[in-house]
């Protein structure tokens, strides 16, 4: 899923007001890459959704999607409608 030197990468700092509410210079994608994805599908803009795939794949995604209590239902019923091919 994720290259190494993604994997102790942190996010970049235009994220930071996705997550208010925990401690932002400790989040990494090895530490914690199923709750920053659910955080960017849930708030993030068209950039975080891209950085996002530039490190998750689809089908990553899809299981987030398919599992996660953390996305609200309006967001878990549009990314089923965009991403309709790898959640079913």
């Amino acid at each position: 899923m994720l290259s190494e030197t993604e994997q102790t990468s942190g996010l970049p700092e235009e994220f930071r007001r996705y997550f208010w509410d925990v401690a932002f210079m400790d989040l990494t994608i090895e530490k914690y890459p199923w709750f920053i994805a659910e955080r960017l599908l849930n708030y993030g803009d068209l950039d975080g959704i891209r950085w996002l795939l530039s490190w998750a794949d689809r089908e990553y995604i899809g299981g987030i999607i398919n599992k996660s209590r953390n996305l609200n239902q309006k967001t878990k019923n549009y990314w089923q409608l965009i991403l309709a091919d790898i959640t079913e």
